[in-house]
Order: C-alpha cells, then sequence, then structure tokens
C-alpha cells in the first residue's frame, strides 16, 4: 500500500509543487521580494502601529469612567452580601459544591461554586435548549428560559462586585461601542417602522436580544480559569454531536426529499444531530473545529494533543456529512485562516485532504451538481438567487433606508405570521440580505460597521496576546487565533444561509467574540515565574 501511495501521480503532483514552493520561496526575486517590500512598507508599518496602540476609548471615554465609578459604589455595597453569607440557604450551598466538586464526573462544574456552574451552562446552551424544547417539551419554560439566564447573569455580574474590599472591574472595551450602536439602531426602527408591534418585537428579540451575551460574558469571566472553563466545555459539546451526526450516517437517518436533488445519486443522506438543519450543524462544526485544533498548540501535553487533534478529526468527518456545500467552503475559510495565523505548514495536509475529498463520490456529485444546467434553473426559480432577486424586489417596494421592518420578511419570524398582503413569504438564506430587507440600508449599515469593528477589535486582542507568547507558560495566542478563524467562517456561511436566525448560533457567536476581546483586552496576563 504504501509502494502504490509514494508511486501515485498526485503524490509524484505533490512533491513537485512541494519543490517548486519550496524552491521560489527560497530563491526566487518574486517570491523572496513580497515578504520583503512588505516587512519593509509604510502600510505594515501603520497597521502595526494601529494595532498596539493604546485604546482611548477604553482608557479615557465616558463608558469606562462610568464603569469605574459603578465598581466603586458595587463594591461598598456591602449589606446584601453579609445577610447572604450568614444565611442557612448559604451554607447548604456551599456545603452542597464541597461535596459535588468531589466528584470525578461533575466536579469540575461545582469546583468554583455559582460561577462554575453559569459558565457550564453557557457551554451547553444549545443541549439545555434543545432538552426543553424537543424532549421535555415544557412550552413556557422553553420560551423565556434563555431570557431568564440572562437576567440571573446580570444579577450575577452584579453580585460579584458587592462588598468586597478590591473592586473586581466592569471593563469596557473596544467592541462595546459599535454593538450598542446595532442594538440603539434596531430599537429605533422598530420605532418607526411599526405596522405590526408584536411582530417587531418578536423581529427585535431574535436579531439584538443574543448579542446581549456579548456584554455579559467579557464581565462574567474574571481569569484564565473561567475562560478555558467555557473553552473546553464548547469544544466538548461540538464533539459530541459530531459524534451523534457520525452515528446519524452510519444508520442512515431519513431525511426529506427536498434537501437532495434527484440527480445527486451519491447522497444518501445528510446529517443534522439535534439542530434540525444541517446547514446549521456544518456551520456549528465550523465555528468549533479550529478552536479545538487550537487547544493542540495550546496544551504541551502529547495526550492531550492527540485527543485535539482526534476531536477535530471528527468534527471535519460531521461538517462533511452534513452535505453542505455552504458549511464546506465557510469551513475551508475558518481553516485557512487558522494556518495564516498559526502554522502555515498545514497548508499540505489542508492540500492533501482536499485532493482526497474530491475522490469521494458523494462529495464529486455535490460539487459537480453545481455546474449543471439542472442547478442553475432551480437556483435561478425558487433557489438562492431567485430568492435574493425577489427580496431585493420587494424592498425597492418599500422605504429602502428603513426596510419592511423587524421581524417582516425573510426570516423565521415573518414566515410564522406572514400578515403582508401581496408579498411573496420566504427564507432569504443570506442574513446580510435578510438585514437589509428588514431593516433598510440604515441597519444594514449598523451591521456591518458591527462586524466590522469585531474583526478590528479581535486582530488589535490576537496582536496583544501574540505579543505574550514568550512570556507565557501556556500562549493564549492560539486560542484566540482559533475563535477568530471560527468566527470568519461563520461570516462568509452567513451569505449563503440565515445562520444568526438560530438562537443558539448567536449565542455561542457572541460568546466566542466575548472571550476572544476579553483575552486581548481585560485579562490580567499571568508571567512565567
Amino acid at each position: 500500500m504504501t509502494g502504490m501511495l509514494k508511486g501515485s501521480v498526485v503524490v509524484r503532483i505533490l512533491l513537485a509543487v512541494g519543490a517548486w514552493l519550496h524552491c521560489a520561496a527560497g530563491g526566487s526575486a518574486i517570491f523572496g521580494a513580497v515578504p520583503r517590500c512588505w516587512r519593509a512598507s509604510g502600510t505594515r508599518a501603520f497597521v502595526v502601529h494601529r494595532l498596539g496602540a493604546p485604546d482611548a476609548y477604553v482608557a479615557n471615554s465616558n463608558a469606562a469612567r462610568l464603569c469605574t465609578r459603578a465598581n466603586t459604589h458595587l463594591a461598598g455595597w456591602s449589606a446584601p452580601r453579609r445577610w447572604w453569607e450568614a444565611s442557612l440557604i448559604c451554607h447548604i450551598w456551599r456545603g452542597l459544591c464541597r461535596v459535588l466538586s468531589k466528584s470525578r464526573i461533575i466536579g469540575w462544574v461545582f469546583s468554583d461554586g455559582m460561577q462554575g456552574l453559569i459558565l457550564t451552562i453557557l457551554g451547553c446552551y444549545v443541549c439545555i435548549d434543545w432538552l426543553l424544547r424537543d424532549v421535555l417539551q415544557i412550552a413556557l419554560l422553553a420560551s423565556v428560559w434563555d431570557e431568564l439566564l440572562i437576567l440571573f447573569c446580570l444579577f450575577w455580574i452584579v453580585w460579584q462586585r458587592t462588598g468586597h474590599r478590591q473592586v473586581r472591574s466592569i471593563g469596557a472595551n473596544p467592541l462595546d461601542l459599535p454593538v450598542a450602536v446595532f442594538i440603539v439602531v434596531g430599537l429605533v426602527l422598530m420605532s418607526i417602522v411599526d405596522p405590526y408591534p408584536a411582530i417587531q418585537l418578536s423581529g427585535y428579540r431574535a436579531t439584538v436580544q443574543y448579542i446581549l451575551w456579548f456584554f455579559l460574558i467579557t464581565r462574567l469571566v474574571q481569569n484564565d480559569r473561567d475562560f478555558m472553563r467555557v473553552y473546553i466545555t464548547l469544544c466538548a459539546v461540538a464533539f459530541v454531536l459530531a459524534l451523534h451526526g457520525i452515528y446519524q450516517y452510519i444508520v442512515g437517518v431519513p431525511m426529506p426529499q427536498n434537501w437532495v436533488a434527484a440527480a445527486e445519486t451519491a447522497v444518501r443522506t445528510r446529517v443534522y444531530s439535534i439542530f434540525g438543519s444541517p446547514n446549521i450543524m456544518g456551520d456549528f462544526m465550523v465555528l468549533f473545529v479550529p478552536m479545538t485544533v487550537a487547544l493542540a498548540y495550546h496544551t504541551k501535553r502529547p495526550a492531550a494533543q492527540a485527543c485535539a487533534w482526534l476531536a477535530a478529526l471528527v468534527m471535519c468527518v460531521a461538517c462533511l456529512f452534513t452535505m453542505s456545500r455552504g458549511a464546506w467552503v465557510a469551513m475551508a475559510a475558518a481553516i485557512v485562516t487558522f494556518i495564516l495565523l498559526v502554522d502555515r505548514r498545514l497548508f499540505w495536509l489542508l492540500l492533501a485532504a482536499a485532493c482526497v475529498l474530491v475522490l469521494v463520490p458523494f462529495v464529486r456529485t455535490r460539487i459537480g451538481f453545481l455546474f449543471t444546467d439542472d442547478f442553475v434553473a432551480a437556483n435561478t426559480n425558487g433557489g438562492r438567487a431567485g430568492r435574493w432577486e425577489n427580496g431585493l424586489a420587494h424592498l425597492a417596494s418599500v422605504t429602502p433606508a428603513t426596510g419592511f421592518g423587524l421581524g417582516m420578511f425573510g426570516g423565521a419570524v415573518a414566515m410564522q405570521n406572514q400578515v403582508l398582503d401581496g408579498v411573496d413569504y420566504f427564507y432569504m438564506d443570506n442574513y446580510y440580505l435578510k438585514i437589509l430587507v428588514e431593516m433598510g440600508w440604515l441597519g444594514l449599515a449598523s451591521f456591518i460597521l458591527m462586524m466590522l469593528g469585531m474583526i478590528a477589535a479581535a486582530l488589535r486582542s490576537l496582536y496583544r496576546t501574540a505579543k505574550c507568547r514568550r512570556t507565557e507558560e501556556k500562549p493564549m495566542y492560539p486560542l484566540c487565533a482559533g475563535m477568530f478563524a471560527g468566527l470568519i467562517g461563520v461570516l462568509v456561511h452567513c451569505y449563503g444561509e440565515n445562520i444568526f436566525e438560530e438562537p443558539y448560533m448567536m449565542v455561542y457567536f457572541w460568546l466566542i467574540a466575548g472571550l476572544l476581546i476579553w483575552a486581548g483586552f481585560l485579562r490580567k496576563k499571568p508571567t512565567v515565574r
């Protein structure tokens, strides 16, 4: 087998390309001039200066001064904490945590009391939501539990900062402002475009509510232990759901006929785990594969590194079995981003994997169908291209600056209500166009501003963590790079799917964005002793 591989055409081509690139990178005037020009360019100097510059918003803004004032007041509010610590309920809870923390199975959940429990619940958000909605089917609790969790987390943030001699910071970060602007713009548009207040409120909730987790997670996490608790829980949940997806493929889980075209005979099923949609499951894997690979670069233990690589491989296979072409493209974008940021040697692994995947029948079928007349016809008539064109046509019939109104077109809320006469309702399958049609050009501009602000703040966070790599025993940079790569993959997939229509995807997206910003701007960086 080894001899056949060594003598195969594919291997010889790969070796030839590798030798050419190595020679080009080392000796070619063109390949050598590019990095030299970049290192000496004014553009690089400007970028490095901006990435490393002190953040005036964080240090001197009114928001920062307001946070400092709130920290001081809360630290002096000691009476409620004294009453709680003297109560019987507090003694029972602490005793219960001490007993449960000794368990080998759930000990890590209760090792930090309520703080550890809350962060674990956030990591298991999608599992809890599925359990309440689909398994237990408790309609009332399933509809409000996430709002109750937000309120409790807000209470816990305030409670953590009461009655302490050492003031615990409610820090500001550079992404607070762009996120707040989008939230306010959504509120203004909801007030201006108000034909159906109840639907508008539901649309605002679906679009904006879960962004609040960014503000909460950046204030909930206090140290590296909290950070790693959330990070590892997220990766573990993704790994378990990936295993479930692979099981579905093995047993051949039933699927609707419209998920696959009749010409795609090589596709026998598409997996979706607990998500109900293979596209959403694929995007879930896109978000967590680079984060899991990053664990292999973060830890120094060979066993942990092997487990991380194995878990990432399982997630990639699960993403492959979703048969979601959009998720495949997003996965490629996420992996390439991670490779560029962490380890460029992995390009060869990516290239080899791509060559192998081309030989898989269902991959060839799914990709080859894109170049057929049947796909062009289906895409134009009722497919994504047709939907996008119809959505823009509907936008032209109202005020383009403000759109139809939140929850009125292109998403789940609109599909559930359908109150407008003469309007063809459908999923836009493009979250950016969905924002444009519902919120107009004003809403889309604020949304893009928020995402560009997120990318800019994330790059600055990466730069700050990169500077500390040599002074830390376990550098945070690979983990931050993994989170950033996953976020980029999701943003790519949003072009072909309403990814943020799913609450847990928006929750996880903003949780991870918050962790990334916390690591760069709010973390107290330890040094090697």
